[in-house]
Order: C-alpha cells, then structure tokens, then sequence
C-alpha cells in the first residue's frame, strides 16, 4: 500500500556535502526540467488524503514556491514535511514555514563548526543554520516535530555527542543519527545487471571505513548523559554490527516494504524504482499509479540484492529515549 511520496522538488543546492548522492553523480545543481508549481499541484491530486509527502532535493528552499506547495498539500488534507540543510531560511521565511505547521521540519546537522562547515564545503553555515534552527523552534507550532538529522561518517566519528547537545540547545524535539549509506565496489557488483544499468544512487566507495568503536561510545554517551530531545538512531546496530557496516561486506537480509509503500519522484516528475535505485518506473503525471506499483513490485524481489547492502530506508528509526 503506497503511504509516501518522496518529492525530490530541485536538484539545486546553496552547499556542496561531501556524501551528497546528487555530488557524487554529478547531479548536484545540474540544469534541467523542473515541474513547475501547477504539475506539482497536479501530482499531489493524484494520491489519497493522508498521503505522507516528504520534501527535499537539492535543497527545497531554493524553489521560491516551495511554501505555496506546502500550503497546497496541507489544504488537500495530506501530510507534509520538509528536509533542509537551514541556511536559507531568514526571519520572514521562518514565520512563513511556521504559520504552515507542517507535520516535521528535518534539519541537517554533521558535526561541530569547523566539521560542519567542512563537510557542507562552506564556511559559516553552521552558525547560519543553529541561528535558524533555534528561530524556527520558537516559532513552531506544537504539532510540529523539529528534528536534527545527522549523517553519521567518519569525519564527524567523534562529535555525536556535540550534535545532540547542538540539538538540545536548539530547542529541537528529536535528534535522528542516520549512518552514510554507500556501497563497495564488490556490492556494488553482486547488484543485478538491470538494476545496476538504472544507475545506483548510492555511491561506491573505495577504502571507505570508520572508527565503528568511536561511533560506538559516543552513542553510548548520549544515552548515559540524556537530554530535552529524543536521541533516535537508523538502523540500530549493535557494537558488532557497526564495525561490518564501516569496515566489512554486507549481504544483506530480508525484503524491503519501504521499497513497496513509497514513491520517489524526481525533479522533472519522472519516478525511480526506490531510494536506492534509478531505474526509472514511469512518469508522477501521466502513469496509472497501479502501473507504478506493480513495476515496482515486478522488479524489487523478496530476496534483496547486494546493493541493499546499507540502504537504511529498510529500516525503522530506533528510539533510545
């Protein structure tokens, strides 16, 4: 049963992260199509009431129209949240965001000042989005969940602690600990020769691996010291279980329903087979939404391939406290 559409709104970005997936494959502030305001309009009419639309990019502040789509989506009855790295909002634009109440505000957060500003290739974006996050925060309305996502890595290893007291002081209600998601080579390999022809998202790194026992501890630190936010972790792993997935194989295990229960809508409308691959299922305007579904479902088998390997879509967020 379909309950989400992730509607990637631009490929434009102010920032240039180094683990960003539109970076890597060369996608990031790339020029093309875009669906302008009435065609997205167009496909949230598309989908029930009480569909969940997740919004993001690129960075999804730099459409000047992104509140009017917000404000469409919560008059149809649906849900509506938005993911942003902070930097753009101002104190107009907060109180604008606010008024909105949308459902969540997921604000992106990877270290201290100087790791922060390193990872997003931009000096004084930290500063930029703690002052917006804590603007934004005094503002929400109640039904709003305030949530600091942060992508685990080895450059920010050991300053998740400094990212959940940020959050606190922040005033935010959730701190979310996401790890990077990427593929080796040899994963990457074991994917099926169709699947790997649409293109895999999430990029191969060679060498790649972390300090899973830094990680370890810090998280550790975090449940024994608590604080005024939730501190939730995706997926949840084990001491064991973190060190494989920096510094070992994957084969990965199970089946995916997130797979099966959303779409990803890409910039010019065009819809992939899932988060993870880019095999393109059809178009968010045009194709028969059961179309849509029964590609999917075609083409994602019970058994996962390889390149699952450290997709955390699969799994729920855990919540410590």
């Amino acid at each position: 049963m379909l309950k989400e559409v992730m509607l990637e709104l631009t490929y434009r970005c102010n920032l240039k992260c180094g683990f960003c997936y539109l970076k890597h494959h060369g996608l990031l502030n790339k020029k093309g199509r875009e669906l302008s305001t009435a065609e997205v309009f167009r496909v949230v009419d598309r989908f029930g009431v009480g569909t969940h639309f997740y919004l993001s990019g690129g960075e999804p502040l730099m459409r000047p129209d992104i509140f009017e789509i917000m404000g469409y989506i919560k008059e149809s009855g649906s849900r509506c949240g938005l993911n942003t790295n902070g930097t753009l909002l101002n104190a107009l634009k907060s109180e604008k965001l606010a008024a909105l109440k949308p459902d969540y505000v997921i604000f992106s957060l990877h270290g201290s000042e100087a790791t922060h500003d390193r990872l997003t290739g931009n000096k004084g974006t930290w500063r930029s989005l703690i002052a917006n996050m804590k603007r934004f925060a005094a503002l929400a309305a109640p039904q709003t969940d305030i949530i600091v996502n942060c992508v685990v890595n080895r450059e920010n290893a050991g300053e998740l602690l400094e990212v959940y007291r940020q959050g606190c002081r922040a005033g935010v209600r959730r701190v979310v600990f996401e790890h990077i998601q990427f593929l080796k080579p040899r994963e990457a390999a074991g994917t099926p020769s169709f699947l790997r022809a649409g293109g895999i998202i999430t990029p191969q790194l060679v060498n790649y691996s972390s300090d899973a026992a830094l990680i370890w501890r810090q998280f550790a630190a975090i449940r024994r010291i608590g604080g005024t936010a939730h501190f939730e972790t995706r997926p949840l792993m084990t001491a064991g279980e973190l060190d494989l997935y920096y510094n070992g194989e994957i084969t990965p295990a199970g089946s995916c329903e997130r797979a099966l229960s959303t779409l990803n809508v890409e910039p010019d409308g065009r819809v992939r087979l899932c988060v993870l691959y880019g095999l393109k299922a059809g178009d968010a305007l045009t194709t028969d939404i059961k179309e849509l579904m029964a590609f999917k479902k075609k083409n994602i088998s019970a058994k996962l391939p390889a390149g699952c390997a450290r997709c955390c879509h699969r799994f729920d967020v855990f919540r410590h406290f």
